[in-house]
């Protein structure tokens, strides 16, 4: 706070492990069964995602890490309905 040093006692702090998803980057997050991945190959397919085209008519992933909807709301490309329906015309 204000550039100031608190000292507190040890017993006040709470240590919180880094969660393996922080690691890495978004690419690299996306990638699922990274933990059993070569680190080459798991290089190439984040530089490959980074640069991937998107398609016309998507389809969900087979087999998912979980980061798919955080990544695709925090891109700000997506435009999401606060209410549940169905669009029947643009």
């Amino acid at each position: 706070r204000g550039g100031e040093v608190d000292y507190v006692p040890g017993d006040d702090v709470d240590y919180m492990d880094v969660s393996p998803r922080q690691m890495v980057s978004v690419a690299t997050a996306m990638i699922p069964f990274l933990e059993h991945d070569d680190a080459n190959r798991a290089l190439m397919g984040a530089n490959m995602m980074r640069q991937a085209v998107p398609l016309i008519k998507s389809e969900a992933p087979l087999v998912g890490t979980g980061m798919e909807y955080r990544c695709a709301v925090d891109a700000g490309d997506v435009l999401k309905s606060e209410k549940d329906g169905v669009v029947q015309e643009v």
